[in-house]
């Protein structure tokens, strides 16, 4: 008889960055490059003093905010590709492979710019006069906290020279990092008789998730680092979190087929919570193609999705649990080169690296379908 096949357990090693944490920043880079170079994830508690659990709680809330406003108060301030700031709708972002996707991701977003106060909605803030300052606070502790990652990445790999702020120096602050709020709303499971009437124009009213559905489909990050807090416990203990984060793992006994093409098999595998974490809280830490390649693949852009999970008890027409969670992107200022540095610090490519600026605009053109095929079969490869 055939012997069944266990998928892995996956582990996600953790740091402590709290000043009181025995870890020195040698051990910490330690853990980091071995967690950045395998699972491509990292568990970061106590990460700031301003990003503790209270802090979360409180940047959740102005999420909820944000939100609850009509939609075509969110309308008003929609996406712009050139700046990857403002509101996308359900729908509207395709992550993943596009021919296999009944339609677009079930969330909606706000991408929160350099401006804050034009990438949401103008009744929010006059409803809410403090809900401004609360997101550029908690999106500038945010950045000091990447710094502090870049500072552990340049002690984890040698760098051009041993300059010891080679990661920092070319990450400005309002110059291209990103806060994301997202919405993974509730909606119905599709009956039989239902699933099948489901196409891209189905509106919100008459939604019903279906197999075929999913959250946000398997994708890479595209910059330096990313910052994930998913929604915190609330004041009494009582978990608020929903699952559906799942990373890829390659192994050859795998029920899936890798995303990047190359035929690999693997599993996707729920990502799991970290274990010790305090009122100091802790974040998720990935990195995307643009460390990538620039760290020239010693740390790896790790493909991960959100599904929409299938508890077995959710019957037909019974309403599967919303989500939110809060991302912070660091992206290198649009001038920097992504040269790609080998094991010995030294630069691996002299020319005809591509710029963070020229990347970012590829990859915001493949997420939200503009100009796909605009883009030069050479850039797509510089790219990747």
């Amino acid at each position: 008889m055939p012997v069944p096949v266990t998928p892995p357990t996956l582990h996600i090693p953790a740091i402590d960055l709290s000043p009181s944490s025995s870890q020195t920043d040698s051990e910490r880079a330690s853990i980091l490059l071995s967690a950045l170079a395998t699972v491509g994830f990292l568990h970061v508690l106590n990460p700031s003093p301003s990003l503790t659990r209270s802090h979360v709680r409180d940047i959740f809330a102005a999420v909820s905010t944000l939100f609850d406003t009509p939609l075509s108060d969110k309308e008003a301030v929609g996406f712009d590709v050139a700046t990857g700031a403002g509101y996308t709708s359900m729908m509207g972002q395709t992550t993943g492979d596009k021919s296999k996707r009944l339609r677009g991701d079930l969330k909606e977003s706000f991408s929160i710019g350099p401006n804050t106060a034009v990438s949401i909605p103008q009744s929010s803030v006059h409803s809410d006069p403090t809900i401004v300052n609360r997101l550029e606070e908690f999106r500038e502790a945010c950045f000091e906290t990447g710094l502090r990652l870049l500072d552990l990445f340049t002690i984890a790999l040698k760098t051009p020279d041993d300059d010891p702020a080679y990661f920092r120096s070319k990450h400005s602050y309002g110059n291209n990092e990103s806060l994301r709020l997202i919405h993974y709303p509730a909606f119905p499971r599709a009956r039989a008789d239902e699933e099948g009437a489901q196409t891209r124009a189905t509106g919100w009213d008459d939604l019903r998730i279906g197999d075929k559905d999913i959250r946000a489909g398997a994708h890479q990050d595209f910059g330096s680092a990313t910052l994930l807090f998913q929604s915190p416990p609330g004041e009494d203990g009582t978990d608020t979190a929903v699952e559906g984060l799942e990373i890829f793992v390659a192994r050859e006994d795998g029920d899936a087929e890798a995303p990047d093409g190359t035929g690999r098999k693997g599993w996707w595998v729920p990502a799991p919570k970290p274990e010790g974490v305090s009122e100091g809280d802790s974040i998720l830490v990935n990195v995307g193609v643009s460390m990538e390649i620039w760290s020239g693949t010693q740390f790896r852009a790790t493909w991960h999705r959100v599904v929409c999970p299938n508890p077995l008890d959710l019957e037909p027409g019974h309403v599967l649990p919303g989500r939110k969670s809060v991302v912070f992107f660091m992206i290198p200022d649009h001038d920097v080169l992504l040269t790609p540095i080998d094991a010995s610090g030294r630069p691996a490519v002299a020319e005809g690296c591509i710029s963070s600026g020229d990347f970012f605009k590829l990859r915001m053109a493949r997420s939200y379908g503009k100009d796909e095929g605009a883009q030069s079969a050479q850039a797509v490869q510089m790219a990747r």
